[in-house]
């Protein structure tokens, strides 16, 4: 699966469970500290267990070409 995400100027892919992003440097600057993706079911049910279990939402759910994301920072990455 390939598709544009016009929002923040990125090209994507999807191969298997691997997501690739494209897009120039200032594009993918807010991108760069990410470091795995995980496609799940529920965005809410896994956005109020990682709350619960100490990780910090960085940028919250939102529509996105794919359905919802997120992203959210584990709480050993806080240490």
């Amino acid at each position: 699966m390939r598709f544009s995400y016009k929002e923040v100027v990125l090209e994507l892919a999807q191969i298997g469970n691997v997501l690739l992003l494209s897009g120039s440097d200032d594009s993918l600057k807010s991108f760069i500290e990410t470091k795995s993706t995980f496609m799940v079911d529920s965005v809410n049910e896994w956005r109020s267990y990682l709350l619960k279990n100490g990780a910090v939402v960085v940028r919250d759910k939102k529509k996105v070409p794919t359905g919802y994301n997120m992203t959210v920072k584990h709480p050993m990455a806080q240490l």
